[in-house]
């Protein structure tokens, strides 16, 4: 397969790389976005580590069992939110918003309108996604070697205006945080434009036309 390269028992898996296609990774099932990890079971975003199991955002940590958002770490189990930890249980995730702890609900209020604005958006971080859609939405078909990083500066910038609008809108928010993570600068005293009953800033609605082709 043109999208495996230098694996072993690669199954059903997905953006593993020097891997959506998997390379330097073994015993890789039913996971997405690993690299240079071994015996990853149904989990997601891991990258340099060892044995994890039904987990999400993993980097350079071994042993994670059922846990989110893991960096550094060694024996975590059903915990969120851990960097630097040596075995760790039951860890709860405190929510925030720009740094900012929050209520259950306010979090989960925030999180789900972001994802119903966005719908099936999603920061890219590698041309993956496009190399995927120009080869007819067949993995098989898409050559590994051809995947490369794309910048962090440019991962954010084709949000979806009116998700962009709303989490400026927050009384969260925070632009520091907001471009440190995006690269996207806040928009201050700069020109709008109204279509339908929305109101945008001008250039956000240039950046996501450009390149399209007018209806004549």
């Amino acid at each position: 397969m043109k999208d495996v390269s230098n694996s072993n028992s690669v199954n059903r898996s997905h953006g593993v790389n020097r891997s959506h296609g998997v390379n330097l990774s073994n015993s890789v099932n039913g996971s997405y976005g690993v690299n240079w990890s071994n015996g990853i079971n149904e989990s997601e975003g891991v990258t340099r580590s060892n044995g994890i199991n039904w987990s999400g955002g993993v980097t350079r940590s071994n042993g994670i069992n059922e846990s989110e958002g893991v960096n550094l770490s060694y024996g975590v189990n059903r915990s969120h939110g851990v960097s630097r930890a040596i075995f760790l249980e039951g860890k709860k995730s405190a929510p925030t918003i720009f740094g900012k702890e929050v209520s259950e609900e306010r979090f989960e209020e925030v999180l789900n309108k972001i994802k119903e604005l966005t719908g099936s958006w999603k920061p890219t971080y590698t041309n993956a996604f496009k190399l995927y859609n120009a080869e007819g939405k067949t993995w098989k078909n898409v050559d590994a070697t051809k995947i490369k990083a794309t910048p962090e500066s440019e991962a954010w910038l084709d949000m979806p205006v009116l998700a962009l609008e709303y989490i400026r809108s927050l009384p969260e928010f925070d632009a520091d945080i907001f471009f440190a993570v995006t690269g996207i600068k806040p928009n201050q005293k700069k020109e709008t434009i109204k279509i339908g009953d929305y109101e945008f800033y001008k250039d956000d609605v240039e950046k996501r036309l450009n390149g399209l082709k007018p209806i004549v």
